[in-house]
């Protein structure tokens, strides 16, 4: 048995704006909001990505060497979106928005072009702002009662997962992509718009800023071979466990802020210093003999040097053993964990730890495993890590 590679697939999703409590932007105190940036959020799909030039980044909308594209299409689905529009230079805790935007109840894998009103009172002496961005709120419940126009910095901040993309019970609590969607996020601070303030949404709607983001959680899934050979038809995994104490419990529902200068490197991550983590192992249960795929050579399966991390993907698909899938909080440890099998019926139980690095939001793990039919190399663990994300195709355009 042999292999553990994560993957990254691409982050491509279609944002959307209203409010939570109410649509649109009020400042009372100065009067409605009369100027406007306009957001022109766009998700490509697969096949706009097909068609899109190659690019080595990932940025042209093509996945990079280490990205993939989502699977299934859920992965990207929207069902809401929130931003708050704070001043660069108002670093206060307690400061509130001088913009905001939502829109609810959401059906969308496409494109959506929306405005959002920043006080007139703001906007004339407005150089930079700072956005905190959040796609499907409702699959973590952090906004619930709440009055999203008066949410502070502070506040926001404070968000955290701590509900679902955990454990229940020593078992994984989201196998499937909620109906609410995947919690996507950022924060992007001292963005330039001097020049994209607008009297009107007509004005506004000209040129173009791109802001890309990430994905709250990651994602863990198996896939098992055997070499067809009569000493390997009747092995089976038994069990799969990943420790405890490596799963936290909460984590950071925005990642850390950045410049818009540094949205490609930096950001990518929450606060992984002060996290808590639960003292409790995470069980899948067994894969059957008839389930684990006989296959000529299964080593032909561990990813090549050259191969990219979408046609890797797609290999191990085609081989229809994809298990124990889950989403789950990001942590700041190794995941770890234990393989439990056995090599015939009736034989005894036996096992082999894993660990994969960098189990952060974003980051797609997934484990091949093969057996060979040889009592010496049964069981054989080999490691690929990359980005779950294209951080390039998903645009916020503000104009």
């Amino acid at each position: 048995m042999k292999g553990i590679a994560a993957l990254a697939p691409t982050l491509l999703l279609t944002l959307i704006l209203t409010s939570c409590m109410s649509d649109g932007y009020t400042d009372t105190a100065a009067g409605k909001s009369d100027t406007y940036i306009n957001l022109n959020v766009s998700t490509p799909t697969a096949q706009a990505r097909a068609k899109a030039p190659a690019n080595p980044a990932g940025t042209s909308g093509t996945p990079g060497q280490d990205e993939t594209n989502p699977s299934p299409d859920t992965e990207e689905k929207i069902t809401s979106i929130r931003v708050w529009a704070f001043k660069s230079d108002s670093e206060k805790a307690t400061a509130t928005p001088i913009g905001f935007k939502s829109e609810t109840n959401l059906s969308k894998q496409g494109s959506h072009n929306v405005s959002m009103m920043i006080t007139r009172k703001n906007a004339k002496t407005l150089g930079k702002i700072d956005l905190y961005i959040l796609l499907n709120a409702e699959s973590v419940g952090v906004l619930d009662g709440k009055d999203c126009i008066k949410m502070t910095r502070e506040k926001l901040e404070a968000l955290v997962i701590k509900n679902n993309f955990g454990i229940d019970n020593g078992t994984a609590q989201t196998t499937v992509v909620p109906d609410a969607g995947l919690p996507i996020s950022r924060v992007i601070k001292e963005l330039d718009v001097t020049n994209n303030i607008k009297d009107n949404a007509a004005e506004a709607a000209a040129n173009p800023v791109s802001v890309p983001l990430v994905r709250a959680v990651s994602k863990l899934h198996f896939f098992f071979t055997r070499k067809n050979v009569k000493d390997t038809e009747g092995v089976e995994v038994t069990k799969i466990e990943v420790n405890e104490n490596v799963i936290p419990t909460q984590s950071s529902v925005f990642p850390t802020a950045t410049t818009y200068a540094n949205k490609e490197t930096d950001g990518l991550t929450g606060d992984l210093t002060s996290l808590k983590y639960l003292n409790e192992k995470m069980t899948f249960g067994g894969v059957a003999t008839g389930d684990i795929k006989p296959v000529t050579d299964p080593a032909s399966y561990i990813r090549k040097p050259d191969q990219t991390a979408e046609d890797y993907i797609t290999q191990l698909r085609g081989l229809k053993t994809e298990c124990h899938l889950s989403y789950l909080r990001e942590t700041g440890k190794e995941l770890t964990g234990t393989i439990y099998f056995k090599l015939r019926k009736n034989g005894a139980e036996k096992h082999k730890t894993f660990r994969i690095s960098k189990a952060y939001r974003n980051h797609e793990m997934v484990v091949y495993g093969y057996f060979l039919g040889d009592e010496e190399s049964t069981l054989t663990l080999k490691y690929y890590v990359a980005d779950w994300t294209d951080k390039g195709t998903t645009n916020i355009e503000f104009n």
